[in-house]
């Protein structure tokens, strides 16, 4: 005969089930790093309804961890916002005294999205009841986007209702006001009855017309992404250094504990999973989960979990760098990193089909048979090789360098007038002219220049193929007229 226990038990395990199989097939179905991220992110705040999750991936070049997908917890972010009287839901539930489950806020009249604006989140669905002192409506609770990603329901609505009730016998506006621990506490509680990703107290005014926001907690993605941890700080770097899992009751008391995050984001860690990624013995990541909504400890079920989905990540992780790194080897050029002919012609068609002009440079070397005559083909090769990289350092964010065969170069300049482009050309091309030994072996190039044609469309053509045209042929004007100098196509006069 099962029991109480045993049956939520079961449906936990069958919960855990599905999600770890959900995870399976979604990572299988994708070898986008940045989607396979938010897919485990995701998966791992549904298992663990944490304050706080971070996905840091292992840099072997610098031996550090980069918090590469995270979700924050915030506190009180749009603390001191009020809300009009005739604006939001929770104006709503506070003029009418009723309740509100709103499970597509995009599509309901009354939703007020300056708050979003102001916190930096979006809504999706909204429950909001609300507070009463004396049978006067003194202010709202509301909690947003329910945690595991599900539609609010009438027993979420229930339990809001029993913590407001609860919350209205003893919530004196005066006092609450000026104690955090209260609020925090609060609001804990609230996250304990409806696990959300944000929860909020509004409370009325003085003068008793608008809705102000006392305090709030909001769970917001990229917080501290792109941040660095050396392997030798914290408990993250710690987990990564013996790749072993951990689980704490309350981290910031632990001696590995590194304070540096906290600095920025001001939240405090107290129980935390951490586990490492590891796919065949190699080190690709750590997962951190820390803090239950609720205010528990997470235990060792718990931790068996959060290892399993970091498993299952290693691969997927692994299994979209093998891909990144096959694809990026078919779209570069082998002697100079540049890109090759490929990605040229992809990124050309690419970059045209979008609003805005856009330059392209045709560059050939002048007198780089001399250099293959004189000294052979290798160090012809590394000639090649080593001019590849100089323009390729001179080149801006956004723009794309690329071989296009033999001691042929081009690179498109989105975003660029021709005035721009010419200035562009000419510093690569004086570049160029001033490299007078080859890195290395001292073999003296000094002879060899460049010849640089650039052209704009739509000003000189539309099409990827024209404008090329367009391009190579102010190239070779210059050719003709000495080498060695920058022509803007349609134009007879060179600039040198």
């Amino acid at each position: 005969m099962s029991t109480p226990e045993a049956d939520r038990l079961l449906e936990q395990r069958l919960r855990e089930l599905t999600v770890t199989n959900e995870l399976i097939k979604t990572l299988t179905s994708t070898l986008e790093l940045p989607e396979i991220l938010r897919i485990v992110l995701d998966r791992i705040k549904t298992l663990t309804q944490a304050e706080a999750l971070s996905l840091l991936l292992y840099d072997g070049q610098r031996d550090e961890l980069v918090f590469a997908a995270t979700e924050t917890l915030r506190e009180n972010a749009v603390v001191g916002l009020r809300v009009p009287p005739d604006e939001g839901i929770a104006s709503w539930v506070a003029r009418t005294g009723r309740s509100a489950l709103v499970n597509d806020v995009a599509h309901d009249a009354r939703f007020y999205r300056a708050i979003d604006r102001a916190s930096h989140f979006a809504t999706r669905s909204l429950l909001a009841v609300p507070l009463k002192r004396a049978e006067r409506v003194i202010g709202v609770l509301e909690v947003a986007n329910r945690y595991d990603g599900l539609m609010f329901n009438e027993d979420d609505l229930h339990k809001l209702e029993q913590v407001a009730a609860g919350l209205s016998t003893n919530i004196d506006p005066d006092q609450v006001s000026h104690d955090p621990e209260a609020l925090r506490t609060l609001l804990a509680t609230v996250a304990a009855a409806v696990p959300s990703e944000a929860s909020s107290l509004l409370l009325y005014d003085p003068a008793g017309r608008e809705l102000e926001f006392h305090a709030s907690r909001t769970l917001q993605s990229g917080v501290v992404d792109g941040m660095r941890l050396r392997c030798d700080q914290g408990i993250a770097g710690w987990v990564a250094r013996h790749r072993e899992a951990v689980r704490l009751d309350d981290a910031s008391k632990d001696p590995r504990y590194y304070s540096g995050i906290e600095t920025h984001t001001h939240f405090t860690p107290r129980s935390m999973l951490c586990v490492p990624m590891l796919s065949k013995d190699t080190l690709l990541g750590v997962i951190q989960v820390i803090n239950k909504v609720d205010g528990s400890t997470f235990n060792d079920n718990e931790l068996r979990l959060a290892q399993t989905l970091a498993d299952h990540a290693a691969i997927a992780i692994e299994n979209a760098s093998l891909y990144r790194q096959a694809y990026l080897a078919s779209i570069t050029d082998d002697l100079t990193g540049l890109g090759n002919t490929r990605h040229f012609n992809r990124m050309l068609t690419e970059l045209l089909s979008r609003a805005g002009p856009l330059s392209l440079l045709v560059l050939d070397l002048d007198n780089f048979k001399n250099v293959v005559d004189s000294y052979g083909h290798l160090v012809g090769s590394r000639t090649i090789s080593y001019l590849g990289k100089v323009i390729g350092h001179l080149v801006r964010p956004g723009d794309v360098a690329a071989r296009f065969g033999g001691d042929e170069f081009v690179v498109i300049l989105p975003d660029t007038e021709s005035e721009t482009a010419l200035t562009i050309a000419e510093t690569i091309r004086a570049a160029i002219e001033a490299c007078s030994v080859l890195e290395g072996n001292g073999v003296d190039i000094s002879t060899v220049t460049a010849s640089v044609g650039v052209a704009t469309a739509p000003q000189h053509a539309a099409n990827a193929n024209d404008l090329f045209r367009a391009a190579d042929a102010a190239m070779y004007s210059v050719k003709r007229a000495g080498k060695n100098a920058v022509a803007l196509a349609g134009a007879e006069k060179t600039k040198r």
